[in-house]
């Protein structure tokens, strides 16, 4: 990201905007600055160039055609309302998470991501650039100045000088009417109150801002960051296995017993593709311990998104039984093989490895162009029983399980802890609360102690890449169906292994005979 940062000493800044000043009838254009003036992620960067000498700029203005410095004044005019309060007015955590958190003088490193792909500064220069702008992370003041600066969210029923003019808070968009801001009222995915609430409030968890969130609509998260459509009743209803109960200890995580069988934290991005995501990593992850390693392939979910769209709705959300009626008929090929892309596009595609395809002699051939097109099937999933004792027996056995939950509102905002909903959109009245249904893997369990007693939780693996929750990892109240984390999980066997596959048969059989 471009920024005013040129390695010049305040004199010779400070001389430069005193020559500004009193050519008050010249087109400045050697330094034209961009700053976000609201935390709008449709705005993807800011324009900041660098100022030049006064040799610089005298030598560029005998090359420029005076068409091109009118061009330029144009520009200037075009972007003139958008302000240089920088990242002023988005909520969260920045120059506080830092190690060392503010930076004396000028420190080019002393930066926090925001917003996607840019950095905002903690040190005493960020607030110095040209026309009064500055690039500091939203909490400088109240962090590195000790300010008592309060980010005011409220803009609704506030004065405004030009009718018809728009603007955006957050995810809402307000218009100027009659000389007064009136907000459209969109329920945002960030909503800054409740986040104070349980920055402030005696909560299992933590919760932050996300910049990747902010700017997005409640309703627009709920769509394109979730995507497992409710089970029909016929799925709801199928057999559970009978699990032999064993001694369980109170901590275990199946990265600690099966190492790097177990695969990384995906992340889907902006399609509701939750029922392929979870349903290819559950499968990579018991391919791999089923096989002791020999099979270690994460499973394409681009393939069951493109390819597995009978009945199921893409990007908009899937039904977790026919994702796994896909992979045990025809079977995935490896994410080398058939990527993923659907996070930018919120678009399933079109599938690239048609049915036809797995019966032509020449084989199925890599959107990738990769060799390896290889496609790994499992065997029809079973449920595990909802009892807390039967999911963790089964969990420790055989790998993770997949498991489907209500997500709630306030869920986005997770940052650590054990989650527990919050009633806190629900005092704000309907429109503040939405819900549903997400599918993840289920890891591992344990009790957490940090608030004086003991909470049981469930280790979980969202799809929402790392930077989200614990390093993409998430906690929930494990032993009281919460969230109905508890009511709905599957497990699967890999065909890595006939042999073992009869064994386990004949076990499972051996089982049923005992309970009759």
């Amino acid at each position: 990201m471009d920024h005013y940062r040129k390695r010049e000493t305040r004199e010779e800044i400070g001389a430069e905007l005193r020559k500004k000043d009193k050519e008050e009838e010249d087109v400045d254009v050697g330094s034209v600055s961009l700053f976000l003036s609201s935390p709008d992620p449709n705005i993807k960067k800011r324009v900041l160039s660098k100022r030049k000498t006064v040799g610089e700029e005298e030598k560029e203005s005998k090359k420029m055609p005076p068409n091109s410095a009118l061009f330029l004044l144009a520009v200037i005019l075009f972007v003139s309302p958008i302000d240089s309060r920088g990242f002023f007015g988005i909520p969260g955590d920045y120059c506080s998470t830092r190690t060392h958190t503010c930076c004396e003088n000028r420190d080019d490193d002393c930066t926090v991501p925001i917003l996607g792909d840019h950095l905002c500064y903690c040190d005493m220069f960020c607030d110095r650039g040209p026309d009064g702008g500055n690039d500091c992370c939203p909490d400088f003041e109240a962090t590195c100045r000790g300010k008592d600066i309060q980010n005011d969210q409220r803009i609704d029923g506030e004065s405004c000088s030009m009718d018809g003019d728009t603007m955006e808070k957050n995810c809402e968009k307000c218009t100027c009417q009659n000389g007064m801001w009136k907000c459209d009222g969109t329920a945002c995915l960030i909503q800054p109150d409740i986040l104070e609430k349980l920055h402030t409030g005696r909560f299992s968890w933590t919760a932050r801002n996300y910049s990747a969130f902010w700017g997005r609509s409640l309703s627009d998260g709920i769509k394109y960051r979730l995507g497992t459509l409710f089970p029909e009743r016929s799925v709801q209803n199928m057999n559970e296995i009978l699990i032999k109960p064993r001694e369980l200890p109170e901590h275990f995580d199946a990265r600690d017993k099966w190492g790097h069988l177990i695969h990384p934290i995906a992340d889907q991005g902006d399609c509701g593709s939750s029922w392929a995501v979870s349903t290819t990593g559950i499968s990579s992850d018991r391919l791999s311990i089923i096989s002791e390693g020999r099979i270690n392939a994460s499973l394409s979910s681009q393939q069951l998104l493109s390819c597995n769209q009978h009945r199921q709705k893409g990007c908009e959300g899937g039904y977790l039984d026919r994702a796994w009626w896909y992979i045990r008929k025809l079977g995935v090929v490896g994410d080398h093989c058939y990527p993923y892309v659907s996070g930018q596009s919120r678009e399933p595609g079109h599938c690239l490895i048609p049915k036809r395809d797995y019966t032509n002699r020449q084989g199925l051939r890599c959107p990738s162009g990769s060799q390896d097109s290889t496609a790994f099937k499992m065997t029809p999933p079973y449920k595990v029983s909802s009892r807390e004792e039967d999911i963790q027996t089964e969990l420790m056995t055989n790998g993770p399980v997949q498991a489907t939950f209500v997500v709630h509102e306030d869920f986005f905002m997770y940052a650590g802890g054990v989650y527990q909903h919050s009633d806190l959109a629900a005092q704000k009245g309907a429109s503040s609360v939405a819900e549903g249904y997400h599918s993840v893997r289920v890891l591992g369990w344990g009790v957490d102690h940090s608030t004086g007693r003991p909470i049981k939780y469930w280790l979980c693996a969202n799809s929402w890449g790392t930077q989200w929750g614990e390093d993409g990892y998430f906690k929930i109240l494990r032993g009281e169906n919460h969230c109905e984390i508890e009511s709905f999980v599957i497990g699967a066997w890999g065909k890595g292994s006939k042999r073992r596959r009869r064994f386990k048969m004949r076990k499972l059989r051996r089982f049923r005979k005992m309970f009759k």
